[in-house]
């Protein structure tokens, strides 16, 4: 890694010398013309070090892509200023890193994964004895992102944009395949993303969707199939989940002559099963916002939740606990596979 340091002060250059001992050998040095007067520095015979005489912008347009890594011993902002307009892609950029004057904190500034900052940051720290500051999501949540993957397994990254989307899962909490090149990857969690290391140029996917999600409906009398099937679509969607991963529907034994409920699930083609009182009411402890007017009207405190979980026997989890939509309350209730 082809890597240069800068500083402008007595300190940095002291912190470069620091660096230079304990983690780069080969680190070329640059040094502002008056530092390097004040230190007498050009007397030294030093291949690998350069006197600065000219406005480090100018500096740059000539360095900033004949390295991997720059190394500003300066103030963070400064160097921010400094480099605008330099870098233009995360898969092009080098790394860049900037070190306080007295080589108390080392940060990842650009390029962390793909220009490999942050592993250099955390050399760096350990080298001199400095705290590394590492800023990106997946890093300082203990997960990996898509492009350090890539250059963990020495490959390379073709979709920079698929590989934000599936970082910003893994960040989110998200499940994510890892498929690797091998006959059979056995997965056994749902899945909102998938990675997939290869070199086959052309690479055929089948997605089979699992039916394990019970839909908890409650709704006032008189909605409408079209409301029903609109307002179940939308909820769907925003759970990121297939209509045709629906199992099954369930509601309270009152809707079971509801027009618009019964001919939505025939629609859809969705079975439906109505509990009764006394099933609801055992379950009554997962209503979370308990409703006076439910209770008042057929005498239990709601209906999507009991009913989800008595659909799926309670064998798996909530995904949504209930949603309201406009005369309607859906749960949601994803069973174990």
């Amino acid at each position: 890694m082809r890597t240069a340091i800068y500083c402008v002060s007595k300190n940095g250059y002291e912190t470069c010398l620091k660096i230079k001992e304990n983690v780069y050998n080969d680190l070329h040095i640059y040094v502002s013309e008056r530092v390097a007067n004040l230190l007498n520095l050009e007397s030294e015979n030093n291949k690998n070090l350069f006197v600065i005489n000219e406005r480090m912008p100018i500096l740059l347009e000539k360095t900033f892509n004949e390295y991997d890594l720059h190394i500003f011993v300066a103030a963070t902002g400064a160097v921010v200023r400094i480099i605008d307009g330099k870098f233009k892609s995360k898969d092009t950029d080098p790394a860049v890193i900037t070190v306080d004057d007295h080589a108390n904190f080392v940060i990842s500034l650009l390029s962390g994964h793909l220009g490999g900052a942050n592993e250099e940051c955390k050399k760096i720290a350990d080298g001199i004895g400095a705290i590394p500051v590492i800023t990106t999501a997946s890093d300082v949540g203990g997960k990996i992102a898509v492009d350090m993957l890539s250059q963990k397994i020495k490959a390379k990254l073709e979709d920079l944009d698929g590989a934000k989307k599936i970082t910003s899962l893994i960040v989110n909490g998200e499940n994510v395949s890892l498929h690797l090149p091998k006959n059979i990857v056995d997965i056994n969690e749902n899945s909102a993303g998938a990675i997939i290391v290869s070199n086959r140029k052309n690479i055929e996917i089948s997605k089979i969707v699992p039916q394990n999600i019970f839909i908890g409906i409650g709704c006032r009398r008189g909605v409408s199939k079209e409301h029903i099937i609109e307002k179940l679509k939308y909820a769907m969607e925003k759970w990121n989940l297939e209509l045709s991963a629906i199992k099954m529907v369930a509601s309270a034994w009152v809707k079971l002559d509801e027009t618009g409920l019964l001919e939505a699930m025939e629609e859809l083609r969705i079975p439906i099963k109505f509990f009764g009182k006394e099933d609801i009411l055992k379950m009554e402890d997962l209503i979370e916002e308990k409703s006076e007017y439910v209770k008042k009207t057929i005498g239990v405190y709601g209906v999507s939740e009991p009913c989800a979980f008595l659909a799926a026997r309670g064998k798996g989890k909530f995904l949504a606990k209930k949603i309201k939509l406009d005369g309607m309350t859906l749960s949601i209730f994803e069973e174990e596979m």
